[in-house]
């Protein structure tokens, strides 16, 4: 070689070759120039052009849309699972939506009745009644709910009315209806109506240990030795029925029976060992469902 290559040099300019040096030398010389001027060259990034304002005002109503569309969806989720809690509430929601529904109103009355919201469960079965004139249920419902009240001449009224309709569909056993009818009566002092009344529904069902328990007491100031015989049926009807032999202790005392007033009475402490003593013959009111 007739040149030499002198050693790198911090100048900024590309060191020049020697002249006579090396042709290999010299062309890498210039490609190492020529590739620390690329390296030294800056990246063009190039630029996002804004958004329009029209897309970004859209984006933001499609959001807020969408959140309050996510918090109308939770309302609606909880508000159904309130109502759908028990079967009570769904009841309630139904008649405060179907006002004008007799079947709904009915239910309505039964929860409120259930309730003891006597109010609210007498003007539900108004408007079931209403809404349905020929159906007895709502009236003898309601005769039910006054004698729980001790209103006996309005439950006297409401029931005679859902007799008025008898033959309607009551969806409850017939013998029911007269039965509480006679309990009416018998508190308003018709007694020999209200015995009428219970023979009536022992009539229907012979097998009605109720019927026949509160017959006894209607009987009592006519005939205590048929009062008698009448709870004998109760007893042998419903023997788990404490109050039925409490009945049956007490009328046989007065009847001169002292070991069927005893056997009676031990029965019933043992259905019931809390049982007061019976000072009368106690009737048994207990609406049916």
């Amino acid at each position: 070689l007739h040149g030499v290559i002198p050693p790198p040099q911090p100048a900024k300019s590309e060191p020049a070759a020697v002249e006579g040096g090396s042709p290999a030398v010299r062309g890498s010389s210039k490609k190492a120039g020529r590739a620390s001027s690329t390296a030294r060259a800056p990246a063009v990034i190039p630029k996002t052009p804004p958004m329009p304002r029209v897309v970004l005002l859209r984006l933001i109503v499609a959001s807020a849309t969408a959140g309050a569309v996510a918090v109308a969806l939770v309302a609606r989720t909880l508000a159904r699972v309130y109502v759908w809690e028990t079967s009570d509430s769904l009841y309630i929601n139904d008649g405060l939506l179907q006002p004008t529904s007799s079947k709904v109103q009915f239910n309505l009355g039964i929860t409120y009745m259930q309730m003891q919201e006597w109010d609210l469960a007498v003007e539900a079965l108004i408007r079931c009644a209403w809404a349905d004139p020929l159906s007895s249920l709502p009236f003898y419902r309601i005769g039910q709910i006054e004698i729980l009240r001790g209103r006996y001449e309005t439950a006297e009224q409401y029931l005679a009315s859902a007799l008025d309709k008898f033959g309607a569909s009551l969806m409850v056993r017939d013998e029911e209806v007269f039965h509480d009818l006679a309990v009416a009566m018998f508190q308003n002092g018709k007694h020999a109506a209200a015995e009428t009344r219970l023979r009536v529904a022992l009539q229907i069902n012979p097998d009605f240990a109720k019927g026949w328990n509160n017959l006894a007491c209607a009987m009592i100031s006519r005939s205590l030795h048929d009062a008698t015989r009448a709870l004998r049926k109760a007893v042998s009807l419903a023997p788990e029925n404490p109050q039925y032999w409490a009945n049956l202790a007490l009328l046989a005392q007065h009847t001169g029976d002292p070991a069927t007033a005893s056997g009676a009475w031990r029965r019933a402490q043992e259905l019931w060992p809390a049982i007061p003593e019976p000072q009368d013959c106690t009737w048994e009111f207990a609406p049916a469902g």
